[in-house]
């Protein structure tokens, strides 16, 4: 078997779209950035999203019903930052608005688009929580952005012919 610094700097040559995954609480809106979002199945509409257990937001997405996933254009390194920044103040500093069926999180304005989903399952794994979620809504508000990538350990660009 492996140890973990062999995985992860393999896992760093692989290029992962940045996301950040919001959900609502009783007190305030809790997200944080998120690259370890895939898709599951097409029918139903599943997605998932792998929380490592240590970060804050843990407890507040296995509490909650649902969570949207925020797709991050490039550029926008600084919200992906702030998102990732323990005690910063993420919905003070990035403007968003509510989620238009009120299962997930609050939506990034700077977001490309979006996912609303409802969890579904949660499993614990290893130094980690999956969390499936169903996709409810969505919405795909610019369709010529790139996503922001994350590669070798830093954000990169998409290179176009």
């Amino acid at each position: 078997m492996i140890d973990a610094e062999t995985l992860k700097d393999m896992m760093a040559g692989v290029a992962q779209t940045v996301t950040v995954v919001t959900t609502a609480t009783e007190d305030a809106p809790a997200g944080l950035t998120v690259s370890a979002f895939s898709s599951v199945s097409a029918h139903p509409p599943i997605v998932l999203i792998c929380i490592d257990k240590v970060v804050s937001t843990l407890g507040d997405l296995l509490a909650a019903d649902g969570y949207t996933v925020n797709f991050l254009p490039e550029g926008t390194d600084d919200v992906a930052m702030i998102f990732a920044t323990h005690g910063a103040d993420r919905f003070g500093s990035v403007p968003w608005h509510a989620p238009s069926i009120g299962v997930g999180g609050p939506v990034l304005d700077v977001a490309f688009g979006h996912f609303e989903c409802r969890t579904v399952k949660r499993v614990e794994m290893g130094d980690h929580w999956v969390i499936f979620g169903e996709v409810l809504d969505s919405a795909r508000v610019d369709r010529t952005s790139d996503p922001l990538v994350y590669l070798r350990r830093g954000f990169v660009r998409l290179a176009r012919p």
